[in-house]
């Protein structure tokens, strides 16, 4: 959640307002979400730790949303680009201010692509192993993926037992992705909105 309100509003900063170096900085957002994550993991670990985050299901989410938000970015901006911006000038001339905009005209004409942006997120997030494995050591405070590997470390013999809970873990995304699937493919590929 916290990736679709900081990703759509810089989306919607960088698409419509049109910053001083926006093409720049989308160049930056691209680069940055193909950087490995492992070029920077020993510095944050040790800037964590200076912080009290680790071990902590909020400095995991600020890193998630952080490693995260270039792709976000880059991904809604491409989409608020094409759709057309008459509806808002329409808004503008009735004293909307711009955050009125971006809520009242162009949120309901990109859900598409935030529906997108989100599956893509939360699928990335549900199945991440790393960051949860170095950054969180409590079992109780353990995701999903982690969770099920300390599961199957401790019944890999039972493959009963670690099937189940594979089916588990996969249960959930499967019920979201297939109930959504249609609108994921729309938001994939639409280019503007429907008349």
């Amino acid at each position: 959640m916290g990736v679709l309100i900081f990703a759509g509003l810089a989306a919607y900063s960088l698409a419509r307002l049109n910053p001083v170096g926006a093409n720049w900085l989308m160049f930056y957002f691209l680069v940055v979400s193909t950087l490995p994550l492992w070029l920077y993991l020993v510095p944050l670990f040790f800037l964590w730790r200076t912080l009290g985050l680790i071990n902590s299901l909020f400095g995991l989410t600020i890193i998630y949303v952080a490693v995260h938000a270039p792709f976000a970015i880059f991904l809604l901006r491409s989409y608020m680009v094409q759709l057309p911006a008459d509806f808002e000038d329409a808004a503008r001339i009735d004293g909307a201010n711009e955050l009125q905009v971006f809520t009242k005209v162009v949120l309901p004409l990109a859900w598409p692509g935030f529906l997108t942006v989100g599956l893509v997120v939360a699928l990335a997030v549900w199945s991440e192993f790393p960051l949860a494995l170095i950054f969180v050591n409590d079992p109780e405070r353990f995701p999903v993926a982690t969770s099920y590997f300390k599961f199957t470390s401790r019944f890999s013999r039972d493959w009963a037992l670690t099937s189940a809970a594979a089916v588990m873990m996969l249960a959930p995304l499967l019920i979201i992705f297939l109930a959504l699937q249609r609108r994921f493919i729309e938001g994939l590929t639409q280019g503007g909105i429907k008349g």
